[in-house]
């Protein structure tokens, strides 16, 4: 299983097939999270955002999200920094930070806010999109390299 962060030096990546698309349109994130994981013969997709199936076929998922003959400027291109689940787990924590000031307090999730455990280095959620950070031997890959690392 792998947690994978798409993102970019801009902070602009263009991504397909998503729910919130007009038409065929993409819709331009700053940063966007999925999970991968095998389930049973198949690497599947859990995105919650996108119009595929949930989960989805891999290939399906790429071939739709990152289409191939869609043409981007680099400032929207994509690329995928790879963490693997087990140490996303462990690691990853969000006091919510990136949310002051742009939503009220009231808005927040209604869980509690994630943290690991007493004297574990934490993995913030600005760790996770800076591309430069690869922490916990995450690596950085085009979505096309994805593919052939999993096969």
């Amino acid at each position: 299983m792998h947690v994978l962060f798409i993102i970019n030096r801009s902070g602009s990546i263009a991504l397909f097939n998503q729910k919130r698309s007009i038409n065929q349109q993409a819709v331009v994130w700053d940063y966007h999270v999925i999970l991968t994981a095998q389930l049973e013969s198949s690497i599947v997709v859990y995105d919650f955002d996108s119009k595929c199936d949930f989960p989805v076929n891999i290939n399906k998922y790429f071939n739709n999200t990152f289409p191939a003959n869609v043409n981007l400027a680099d400032s929207y291109k994509p690329m995928i920094k790879v963490i693997k689940a087990k140490n996303y787990l462990r690691h990853f924590y969000s006091d919510r930070h990136h949310m002051k000031g742009l939503i009220k307090s009231h808005e927040y999730p209604d869980y509690e806010i994630i943290t690991p455990e007493r004297n574990i280095e934490k993995l913030s959620l600005l760790d996770c999109i800076d591309i430069d950070d690869l922490k916990y031997d995450a690596i950085m890959l085009k979505p096309e390299d994805y593919l052939t690392l999993i096969d």
